[in-house]
């Protein structure tokens, strides 16, 4: 019952039609060879070496799956030992097979005729070589179908793992940035009704953007720089004058790709940890130069953000773009002006 249990989880069809191929490339070596010697029955000698060996690597491959073995190398002894005992059966058939239909060479009948356990001894060295031929077959073949799908399960925990962080990184901003844009739609309904519509259509906006998601994990620049603007613009009528931002893009870059939610952060950085009024502005640019992102601010850290810094964050960025590409986050900060590049993923 082990091999019906277990051959659901194992590419059967798929490897024994591979093992089909390799058995015919083994046995048209004998075929080139048996084409400058005298043999008036070279196609049956032919194809009896072909069933000989496919039947030898479908019983291991049968076997192994019984065993539920995936590495054959590794395989307990008890798999070799039948492995061997069948590979030892089918040798033994041909061999008679062959006799009988006297297609044996010279040799090989002198062998035999010298003594009956002749017979079991050709067998036997006979089988001893194809069973090591057949275990490294097994072996390509079952490791390269099991490293292929390690890699696929890899790739999908790699995935999962980003939707995680970019939920995690919307969930630690979004309550935090409710609570003030609540407070700042309060406080604009008393006094500006005009200017609370504008600012609840553009808080519906973020919002809406900011739970954007793909099956990869990316969004377009356009999109990206969307959020961007309507987060900017809500703090623009919260601090008015106090902030001042420009975003120069070029259009033939909107089209290409980012990780969902990686420049938002960054501006919600430079508000969150710089101290900023109207005689002292804080400034924010977004650019692009050579296929990078470039977000940029003037510096004048809060008293508080001596111990809470953002590394937690970049660290965080810097993560989630080795999924895509390597050296893909760049940060400076080099006296009044701190500095974040990100390397545009081309579509």
């Amino acid at each position: 019952m082990g091999f019906f249990q277990n051959k659901h989880r194992y590419p059967l069809k798929y490897w024994t039609k591979r093992s089909a191929v390799f058995s015919l490339c083994i046995v048209s070596i004998l075929v080139i060879d048996s084409l400058y010697k005298e043999q008036g029955r070279f196609w049956l000698n032919t194809s009896i070496a072909f069933m000989g060996l496919f039947g030898i690597i479908v019983s291991n491959l049968i076997l192994h799956v019984h065993f539920d073995v995936k590495d054959p190398v590794k395989s307990p002894i008890k798999v070799k030992i039948l492995g061997f005992i069948i590979t030892f059966g089918i040798c033994l058939v041909m061999l008679a097979f062959s006799a009988k239909l006297g297609m044996l060479t010279h040799e090989e009948c002198r062998i035999i005729q010298g003594a009956p356990l002749n017979v079991f001894l050709l067998s036997g060295f006979r089988a001893a070589i194809l069973d090591f031929i057949v275990l490294l077959w097994l072996y390509f073949l079952m490791n390269d179908y099991f490293k292929n799908q390690l890699e696929l399960e890899r790739s999908k925990l790699d995935k999962l793992k980003e939707r995680a962080v970019n939920q995690m990184l919307r969930q630690q901003v979004q309550p935090h940035f409710l609570f003030n844009a609540l407070s700042s739609l309060k406080s604009l309904i008393k006094k500006d009704s005009a200017m609370a519509e504008s600012y609840l259509l553009q808080l519906s906006d973020y919002l809406r953007g900011s739970f954007m998601t793909s099956d990869d994990g990316l969004a377009r620049v356009s999109q990206e720089l969307k959020l961007c603007e309507d987060y900017l613009s809500m703090q623009k009528i919260r601090f008015k004058d106090a902030i001042l931002y420009k975003i120069q893009i070029p259009e033939q870059v909107l089209n290409q790709h980012l990780p969902i939610f990686s420049l938002q952060p960054l501006v919600d950085n430079a508000l969150k940890h710089n101290h900023f009024t109207t005689e002292n502005p804080l400034h924010i640019h977004i650019g692009e130069e050579d296929g990078w992102i470039i977000v940029s601010n003037n510096v004048c850290l809060r008293k508080t953000s001596a111990d809470d810094t953002n590394n937690y964050g970049l660290n965080n960025l810097k993560e989630r773009f080795s999924y895509y590409l390597k050296d893909s986050v760049i940060i400076r900060n080099e006296g009044p002006c701190f500095e974040v590049r990100i390397k545009i993923i081309l579509a």
